[in-house]
C-alpha cells in the first residue's frame, strides 16, 4: 500500500475505499478528541482553587446576599450583578450623604486629590495610603461602569464563576464601606 504523509494528521492512503477513509478519519478524530479532553481535564486539575466557584464556602456580604443571593442561585447572573452594584452605589450615597451619582459620586466620596474624601479608608498620611485610597476609588468607579453596562445591555451573561466573582467584588466593597471613616462637611 502506498502512503504519503501530507500533513500532521497522519498518512494519506491512496488505496483505501471511501468507507475505509471515513473510518480512518473517524478514528483520528476520536483520538484527537481524547487528547484534547485529557488536556482539558489536566488544566481543570491544575487550576487554582480561587478560579473555581466557592459556593457554600464564601459568604457574600449580607446586603449583597439579600439583593442578589436568590437571583444568583436561580441562574439570573446579570440581574444578580446589577442588583449588587446598585446596592453598593446606594450604600456609598447613604454613607457619604451626597446627592450625586456615577463618577461624580465616587470622585467626591473617595477622591483625595486636592480634597478630603468624604469616605476615607486610611489616614492618608503616606503616598502608599493615598495610593490605596485612589485604588479603592477606582474599584468603586469600576462598579459604576459595570452597573451601567449591565443596565443598558442585553448581552448574554451565563457564567456562574464570573457572576460569583462580581458578587464577591461587591461584597468586598460593602465590607470596606463598613470600616471606612466619614468626613461630612457642615
Amino acid at each position: 500500500m502506498n502512503t504519503v504523509n501530507l500533513r500532521e494528521g497522519g498518512p494519506l492512503h491512496f488505496n483505501m475505499s471511501d468507507g475505509e477513509l471515513q473510518r480512518n478519519h473517524a478514528e483520528q478524530t476520536r483520538n484527537r478528541k481524547a487528547v484534547l479532553e485529557s488536556i482539558i481535564q489536566q488544566l481543570e486539575i491544575l487550576s487554582p482553587p480561587a478560579a473555581q466557584v466557592a459556593e457554600g464556602t464564601y459568604e457574600f456580604h449580607s446586603a449583597i446576599a439579600q439583593v442578589s443571593g436568590q437571583l444568583f442561585r436561580d441562574g439570573h447572573y446579570k440581574q444578580a450583578a446589577l442588583e449588587a452594584y446598585i446596592r453598593v452605589i446606594d450604600e456609598v450615597k447613604r454613607k457619604s450623604g451626597l446627592v450625586l451619582d456615577g463618577d461624580s459620586l465616587v470622585n467626591r466620596a473617595f477622591g483625595c486629590e486636592n480634597q478630603t474624601p468624604v469616605i476615607q479608608l486610611n489616614t492618608l498620611q503616606t503616598d502608599a495610603e493615598r495610593d490605596e485610597q485612589k485604588g479603592i476609588m477606582f474599584l468603586f468607579k469600576g462598579i459604576v461602569g459595570l452597573r451601567n453596562s449591565k443596565a443598558h445591555s442585553n448581552r448574554l451573561f451565563n457564567d456562574p464563576r464570573r457572576a460569583h466573582e462580581y458578587l464577591a467584588l461587591a461584597s468586598l466593597l460593602m465590607r470596606l464601606l463598613e470600616i471606612a471613616s466619614v468626613n461630612r462637611t457642615p
